[in-house]
C-alpha cells in the first residue's frame, strides 16, 4: 500500500542519465534501465531502482561498468510527513556506513537541486538480499495463497531454524543501533530544539505537533491513548540515545544465511530512548499475525527471550516497554491516517482506504488494548 508517485517513467530515466553523467567522473554511454520502485514495501518516501551501464574514464578508461543505484526522494503532493529531510537521512546512513559496524548501503550523493527530479534526493548503492514483504505480509501461510497465483513468501517458507536465526538478528542489529554515539558522528543535526529539550520531552513534542498536523478527525481510542501516554510519561531522560524509529523486519534486508545485510528507511531517525525500536520491531509483528488474524511465524522465539536478548546486549533494563508499545500505535495509527489522506488525494482511494483515516489496524489495537469500543 504503497503512496502513490505521479512519475513520468522515461522523463525520470532520462533526467537520472544526464544527473548521473556529471557523478561518475567523465564516465561515456551511459545508459539507464529503471528497475522499479516502491512495490511491496513502505508507506512515504519515492524509492526509484535503476542500473546503470557505462564506459569509465581516467586510469581505467575504455572498460564498461555496471552498477545497480537506488533513489530515495522526498514525495510529491499529500505524504505522510510534513518533512523528510533528506540531506540529514544521507548524513545518518554515510556516517553509520563510514564509522560502524551497523550494516547499511553505501551512500553515494545527495542532491538538494529540486529541478531535476522535482524534490531533493540522494543516491545508494543497489544491494542485493531479500527484503520481507509488507504486501502481502511475511507471515502469509503459502496454503493462503490462490492456486494460480505465485509469490515468493521465503520467511514463511523458512524453517524455524532460519526464521530464528532473522528475528532475532534484528534484535541484535537494534542493540547495535541502540549503543551509536550519534554526537561521535557528528549527527548533531538530529537534535531538533524546536521541539523541546532534548530525549522524550523532544520525542513528544514532535509528536504532540505530528498529531495535529496529520489528524483531520478526532479518533476517540487515539485521544485515551494521548491521555494515558501523558499521565504514564517515565523518568527516562538519562536514558535518551540513537533510535533508527521504524524499526520492522520489512525494513530489514536478509544475506542467504538469514543475517542481515542492510538497515533501510532512515527517515524517521531521532534521538529518544532505544525502547522505542525494540517496542516498534515486537509490536509490528503482532500488527503482521494477531491484528489481521494470521499466526505466528514457528520459528519467531517470544518476546520475552528478545527483550531479554536486547537488554544483555545493550546492558540495561528495558523497563517502559508497554509506554513505548502505546506511543508505536499511537504513532502508527497516525501515520495510516496521513496514508489514507494521501491516497484520496491522488485520487487512487477505495472507500475502504478512505475508512482507514480513523479505523486501522493500530486503532482496532489500541481500542483492544485499553478495553474500548472498536473504531467506527
Amino acid at each position: 500500500m504503497a503512496i502513490p508517485q505521479h512519475r513520468d517513467a522515461e522523463s525520470t530515466r532520462i533526467k537520472l542519465q544526464d544527473w548521473l553523467g556529471a557523478h561518475l567522473d567523465g564516465a561515456t554511454d551511459i545508459e539507464i534501465v529503471v528497475a522499479g520502485a516502491n512495490e511491496v514495501s513502505g508507506f512515504s518516501s519515492d524509492t526509484i531502482i535503476f542500473d546503470a551501464t557505462y564506459t569509465s574514464a581516467g586510469t581505467i578508461a575504455g572498460i564498461v561498468h555496471t552498477q545497480g543505484y537506488v533513489v530515495r526522494a522526498a514525495p510529491f503532493g499529500v505524504a505522510v510527513f510534513e518533512e523528510y529531510e533528506i540531506g540529514l537521512q544521507f548524513s545518518v546512513i554515510k556516517a553509520l556506513g563510514e564509522h560502524t559496524d551497523i550494516p547499511v548501503p553505501k551512500a553515494l550523493w545527495y542532491e538538494p537541486d529540486t529541478t531535476v527530479l522535482g524534490a531533493p534526493f540522494m543516491v545508494m548503492e543497489k544491494l542485493e538480499g531479500r527484503v520481507p514483504s509488507d504486501n502481502p505480509p511475511y507471515t502469509l501461510p503459502p496454503e493462503f495463497l490462490p492456486p494460480d497465483m505465485e509469490l515468493d513468501l521465503w520467511v514463511a517458507r523458512a524453517t524455524p531454524d532460519q526464521q530464528r536465526t532473522m528475528w532475532l538478528d534484528g534484535i541484535d542489529t537494534l542493540a547495535k543501533i541502540a549503543k551509536v554515539d550519534w554526537r561521535a558522528l557528528g549527527l548533531d543535526d538530529l537534535d531538533r530544539s524546536q521541539y523541546g529539550p532534548i530525549g522524550p520531552e523532544q520525542l513528544f513534542g514532535y509528536q504532540r505537533h505530528y498529531y495535529q498536523w496529520a489528524m483531520r478527525k478526532p479518533v476517540a481510542c487515539i485521544d485515551h491513548a494521548w491521555e494515558w501516554l501523558e499521565a504514564n510519561r517515565p523518568n527516562d531522560q538519562h536514558l535518551y540515545g540513537f533510535s533508527w524509529g521504524d524499526s520492522r523486519l520489512g525494513n530489514l534486508m536478509f544475506d542467504d544465511d538469514f543475517t542481515v545485510k542492510a538497515v533501510f528507511d532512515w527517515e524517521m531517525v531521532r534521538i529518544c530512548n532505544p525502547e522505542f525500536d525494540l517496542a516498534w520491531y515486537l509490536w509490528f509483528d503482532k500488527h503482521f499475525t494477531e491484528a489481521i488474524g494470521l499466526p505466528r511465524l514457528p520459528g519467531f522465539p517470544s518476546d520475552e527471550e528478545c527483550i531479554e536478548r536486547w537488554e544483555t546486549a545493550v546492558g540495561r533494563k528495558a523497563e517502559h516497554l508497554e509506554f513505548y508499545t502505546v506511543f508505536t500505535m499511537v504513532w502508527f495509527a497516525e501515520i495510516m491516517a496521513r496514508v489514507a489522506q494521501s491516497n484520496e488525494a491522488h485520487g487512487t482511494a477505495t472507500e475502504e482506504l478512505i475508512a482507514m483515516e480513523t479505523n486501522n489496524l493500530a486503532t482496532q489495537m489500541l481500542a483492544k488494548h485499553f478495553g474500548l469500543p472498536a473504531p467506527e
